[in-house]
């Protein structure tokens, strides 16, 4: 009864802190660029979230699965690194190359960073909610304080997942280009940095959308040197009908190269 209990607590309390992780990596960048079409991951906004926090929801259950502390935690964040990974791997949007040792190696080890502490806040937050309650009076009070500091945390975590400075300024220009393009009816009307597309004069047409690439460098242009680690944004832009290119903005984030893709 004892662990059956501690495995429900650790399925609640997954759940709740992934709830928080989960809508705020998921609606920070809507948040803060209302008017920017970010492409929905599939399978939308609402279903990426619930089966989020049903993942998180199951490695509460994991971390409190055994007695000991360790081996639940460890399996805990074993399985979601795991998973995670995976689930970027088969959804990468940006045509990463290379061998698997080096994709894993760079997929899968930072994600332990996040899932072994993931695990290890919750296996403390059921010992301190089922077997560390000092003073009867007080204790349900601070129990409660302690798992909406976590949720917090959890919350704060999520927002990570924000879109930088210099990606917001290259996505709102992207925005004024596809805009500035669309009212071109040949290819001698549109702005130079579009020329290079092939078929967006006849099949850049409906909706549209954003997605921010992982790698600049698959998309096969020219574009100017900048110092050592400055950032240049990869954007995916897709229409509805299938259309696609990409482009990569350089300092100061103004005029991108671009081709189709």
């Amino acid at each position: 009864m004892k662990i059956a209990v501690q495995r429900r607590v650790g399925f609640i309390l997954g759940v709740t802190l992934g709830f928080g992780f989960s809508a705020a990596a998921n609606l920070i960048n809507k948040w803060l660029m209302p008017e920017i079409p970010f492409e929905a991951a599939w399978p939308g906004a609402f279903w990426l979230t619930f089966f989020s926090v049903g993942m998180f929801g199951l490695l509460g259950v994991l971390a409190a699965w055994t007695e000991e502390n360790i081996p639940g935690i460890l399996l805990s964040a074993l399985v979601g690194t795991l998973v995670s990974s995976i689930w970027i791997l088969i959804s990468d949007t940006s045509n990463r190359t290379g061998t698997l040792m080096v994709i894993l190696f760079f997929v899968f080890l930072p994600r332990m960073f996040f899932y072994l502490p993931f695990s290890w806040l919750i296996r403390t937050l059921v010992d301190k909610v089922l077997y560390k309650a000092p003073d009867r009076k007080t204790a349900p009070v601070k129990k409660l304080i302690l798992v909406f500091v976590a949720f917090l945390i959890a919350v704060v975590i999520g927002t990570s997942t924000r879109v930088s400075e210099s990606e917001q300024k290259s996505l709102t220009r992207m925005k004024e280009i596809i805009e500035e393009g669309l009212l071109a009816s040949s290819y001698s009307e549109l702005p130079e940095y579009l020329q290079d597309v092939n078929g967006f004069v006849e099949k850049a047409e409906g909706e549209y959308s954003f997605s921010l690439g992982a790698n600049p460098d698959v998309l096969a242009v020219q574009r100017p040197f900048v110092d050592y680690g400055a950032e240049e944004p990869f954007i995916i832009v897709k229409f509805n009908n299938g259309f696609r290119f990409g482009c990569v903005f350089s300092p100061p984030y103004v005029v991108p190269a671009c081709i189709d893709f």
